[in-house]
């Protein structure tokens, strides 16, 4: 098995599985989100609108996730160059500043999973919310609920480790080290590969320029902060 099928196969069981402070069925649920975000007619109204708080209607709670939490997921999943800091404030008064980073890093996951399978013409994982076949056997298990002891304010939206050891992009979901974990393992396997990152000639397939002129391009389309 490849890296990049291996770290696949491995977030996607993470993602059935409870993480930082969302249950298994929290996180499929938020996964189904993620993935019909573009095809919601709130996302739309919002996208054509000036700016996405001139559209009042909102996204109505799911069956294991509050309208609040929802919302983040259509919000990160369809609009994220908009994501502002007042509407982040707001949401992680609702939800809690761990929740909220959870439901952005499990949104991230889940588009990276879904976009690769879909411009390969592979068929998308089964992830319906509480289907027992393909939930783990430890899904009435509770969360970790554990807040890392050496994150802090270091002037993002939200907590991150302190200290420069990594680069803040790198460290955006170190409050939720569940889900941190699973994340970085995609990245690492699908672009940067750990310490290679630094390299600046890669033995791939691709060139390293030709690989950051379409992480550039990709990241231009989706209106990505960095």
């Amino acid at each position: 098995m490849s890296r990049i099928e291996e770290a696949r196969r491995s977030a996607a069981d993470s993602m059935r599985s409870p993480g930082d402070w969302l249950t298994a069925q929290q996180r499929c649920e938020a996964w189904l989100h993620a993935r019909h975000a573009r095809d919601n007619p709130i996302n739309h109204a919002r996208k054509s609108a000036i700016s996405p708080e001139a559209v009042v209607e909102q996204h109505p709670a799911g069956d294991t996730l509050s309208g609040a939490a929802v919302d983040v997921i259509n919000r990160v999943a369809s609009d994220p160059g908009r994501l502002t800091r007042s509407w982040a404030d707001r949401r992680m008064s609702e939800l809690g500043s761990e929740t909220y980073t959870e439901l952005v890093g499990v949104t991230a996951v889940a588009r990276v999973l879904d976009c690769f399978d879909e411009i390969t013409g592979r068929t998308l994982n089964n992830i319906e919310s509480g289907d027992s076949a393909t939930t783990p056997t430890d899904a009435r298990q509770s969360p970790a609920r554990q807040r890392p002891d050496d994150v802090g304010d270091v002037g993002a939206w939200v907590h991150q480790t302190v200290g420069k050891k990594r680069a803040n992009v790198s460290r955006a979901l170190s409050l939720v080290p569940v889900t941190d974990a699973t994340w970085r393992s995609l990245v690492d396997s699908h672009y940067s590969r750990g310490t290679e990152f630094m390299s600046l000639r890669w033995d791939r397939a691709l060139t390293r320029v030709q690989i950051e002129a379409v992480a550039a391009r990709t990241t231009a389309e989706l209106d990505c902060f960095y």
